[in-house]
């Protein structure tokens, strides 16, 4: 007898599997490798100052620590380098922006997450950034397909990773257990990303799928130290003169495959940012699992009080999941309530 079944590995069923196994639960994964998922594809950053508006993270001060001190237990873990501290230089497109910049500089909230109150300039012979910019502090990167491998390993190690795609026609609820293919389980949870729409025990949940694109180019004598944030993030990666460009954000599209029009896009943004010459490497898409008031969806299904969702983290999973399954594990073992913002039961 399993205590829980946990359906999906990536960064949000990893982290959710993790938590509940350091409380000395016996859990199940259940997950078909699958390199081309939203997690796997991720560029890993968090930034703790988003939008045109240069506002603070959802929950930055504590969100972005834990995630921080999370990351390391595994580097620790896994004898390897998986988290980077980044500093991200924000670039100003107009003057309008510097001012905005400049009203925050005034709000000590913000203090902790501005270098300093000074615009900069780069190099022009490498990027347009007439206006300057501003320097961020807190913002990190993580290798998120090589954190899922080292996991993935460490899964099955344990014997805990069963390698296939979930059959829910294979799932027996009863009141107080269940059961998949003859395993038994006291809960079953699900954290299959941009897959859960089809999951007909939280059809009623609003997902809003996106599909997001990205590229991997060559840049000669670049910024192998930053990352730089205009139209586009070109985001220094871990292989010499190789940045990862991104993403796209598309509601309506025909397939998860790469597509012309959002390489074109994102060729289009780059060069709107990039002075220096790039060469294109790689293409990728992915199909996000966002949601329109851009909180997860933690919690369990009204009938099935044994079957629960754990998904919804959208384009901020690198920083969200490791705090909410944190959080999510506390209600399941200490009866903990449930943040509003993400219990389901909101769409109730």
């Amino acid at each position: 007898m399993y205590d829980y079944i946990v359906v999906g590995q990536g960064i949000a069923g990893s982290m959710l599997s993790w938590f509940l196994m350091k409380a000395n639960k016996k859990v199940l994964v259940i997950d078909k490798l699958n390199l081309s998922s939203a997690s796997n594809v991720a560029s890993g950053i968090s930034n703790p100052i988003t939008g045109r508006k240069f506002v603070k993270t959802w929950l930055v001060d504590e969100m972005f620590p834990f995630a921080e001190q999370t990351y390391r237990e595994f580097e620790e873990l896994f004898k390897a380098e998986l988290y980077h501290s980044t500093p991200i230089i924000k670039l100003f497109d107009s003057v309008k922006a510097q001012n905005d910049w400049s009203a925050r500089c005034a709000l000590p909230e913000y203090l902790p997450y501005l270098k300093n109150e000074n615009i900069i300039h780069l190099d022009n012979q490498k990027v347009k950034n007439d206006f300057g910019g501003f320097e961020i502090n807190g913002g990190s990167q993580l290798d998120a397909d090589k954190f899922l491998l080292n996991y993935r390993n460490l899964l099955q190690q344990k014997d805990a990773l069963l390698e296939e795609e979930f059959a829910f026609a294979e799932l027996k609820v009863e009141q107080d257990s269940l059961s998949y293919k003859g395993t038994q389980a006291r809960k079953i949870i699900f954290c299959e990303g941009a897959n859960a729409i089809h999951n007909p025990y939280f059809n009623f949940l609003p997902f809003q799928l996106a599909k997001g694109e990205c590229l991997i180019v060559r840049i000669e004598n670049f910024y192998p130290d930053k990352v730089i944030n205009g139209e586009v993030f070109i985001m220094p990666m871990q292989k010499e003169n190789l940045y990862y460009i991104g993403s796209t954000h598309e509601w309506n599209y025909e397939d998860e495959q790469p597509s012309e029009n959002g390489k074109n896009e994102l060729v289009g943004n780059l060069t709107t940012v990039l002075t220096a010459p790039f060469e294109i490497v790689e293409h990728k898409a992915a199909i996000r699992p966002t949601v329109k008031d851009r909180r997860p969806f933690v919690g369990f299904n009204p009938e099935h009080p044994n079957v629960g969702i754990f998904n919804g983290m959208g384009t901020k999973g690198i920083s969200l999941a490791p705090f909410f399954a944190n959080h999510f594990t506390n209600h399941l073992l200490n009866k903990e309530s449930l943040m509003n913002e993400v219990n389901v039961e909101r769409f109730l």
